[in-house]
């Protein structure tokens, strides 16, 4: 039940020689494979995280425009109802200067303090 096998003493059969190319070329075609799949995976995920991304890109500018459209509503209101009292010239000045002091004051607080310089590594 043992099988024997014929080793000539000067090398290697013939027919492990004539082999070579045949196993070569299938190294070559499975590390081909493989890095087409890879690159297929690789294709598949990067798509799907760039239909995320562009998903959560929407939403956050549909948000972002609705909340202006708010915001320009209630300080048309607000210029409306001065308008009761004042001028509407005043009214539209006491808005702008009002919304150009709270720009302001928000730059203010986000701008870091000019003595502190940020960490560096």
């Amino acid at each position: 039940m043992s099988e024997k096998q014929s080793h000539t003493a000067n090398g290697p059969p013939e027919e492990a020689l004539q082999d070579w190319p045949t196993l070569v070329s299938r190294a070559v075609d499975d590390v081909t494979r493989i890095l087409q799949s890879e690159a297929h995976m690789l294709q598949t995920s990067v798509a799907a995280a760039l239909e995320v991304q562009l998903a959560n890109a929407i939403a956050t500018l549909t948000v972002t425009a609705v909340m202006i459209c708010g915001v320009v509503c209630i300080v048309c209101a607000a210029i409306l109802l001065l308008h009761e009292w004042l001028p509407l010239w005043q009214a539209f000045a006491i808005a702008g200067a009002a919304i150009l002091l709270i720009g302001i004051a928000i730059r203010a607080i986000m701008r870091p303090a000019a003595g502190l310089k940020p960490a560096q590594s």
